[in-house]
């Protein structure tokens, strides 16, 4: 059986005395779409830098393709083919759209380059168009093309894509999912954190639903759709 590509096992973090995730446990399969979900303030962003190692776990475990990375640093768990796209997106404000990417660019473990620019910039046409601008020359809607472009670059396995239409009117906003559901036809494996419930839903294959940094709910997009005293008390719904 093929082990999960990312799975959390009892994780616990938080920053200073603080503890802020109280036993997550997570996984996501080849070609899988979670669905990261919660109130502002839950944890969902903290899981993922702990996911990544940007933040140490105090308890359980992550692993990778089924071997324990939780004390491994970051940039390596990258290179077992993790890719995250930031709150807040995070590109070079001072470099050019190609120089953005070329920077991310590497193969995947096996040599093959999935992504490379010219597939990148036609899923982004207007990445295309905008190849000679600056990062800070970008609109909001053009920066998070880039931002996932840049990720696809480094030849993910996963995709993990945090509040990737916050803040964008609701064409980008379509844009983006579309995007998204491009990426997951290719074989890519996706966690999405999103305040977009609908559109989450009907892209996710599995839905974790996370208050005050544990896990409320974990199921099928139509068994939380089943009950809506979980979506309203928990997601606003």
């Amino acid at each position: 059986m093929t082990p999960p590509i990312l799975e959390a096992r009892g994780i616990e973090a938080g920053y200073g005395e603080g503890l802020v995730l109280r036993g997550i446990d997570l996984r996501v399969s080849p070609g899988e779409a979670i669905g990261l979900m919660g109130r502002n303030g839950m944890g969902k962003t903290t899981l993922i830098r702990t996911l990544m190692g940007l933040l140490p776990a105090r308890a359980g475990e992550v692993l990778v393709d089924g071997a324990a990375v939780t004390r491994e640093a970051p940039f390596r768990r990258a290179r077992r083919g993790i890719a995250v796209v930031p709150e807040g997106r995070g590109i070079f404000a001072g470099l050019s759209v190609l120089e953005n990417l070329r920077l991310a660019a590497r193969p995947d473990a096996a040599g093959a380059t999935p992504w490379p620019e010219a597939r990148v910039m036609a899923l982004f046409p207007r990445l295309a168009q905008r190849a000679g601008n600056r990062g800070d020359q970008l609109s909001g809607g053009e920066q998070q093309m880039l931002a996932i472009g840049r990720a696809l670059m480094t030849s993910p396995r996963l995709l993990i894509l945090d509040e990737a239409t916050e803040g964008l009117a609701p064409l980008l906003r379509d844009e983006i999912w579309r995007t998204i559901r491009a990426v997951r036809q290719a074989g890519v494996a996706v966690i999405i954190v999103d305040r977009t419930v609908e559109a989450v839903l009907s892209l996710a294959d599995m839905v974790v639903v996370l208050v005050k940094g544990a896990v409320a709910f974990s199921g099928p997009p139509a068994a939380l759709r089943a009950d809506p005293d979980t979506m309203h008390r928990h997601l606003g719904v």
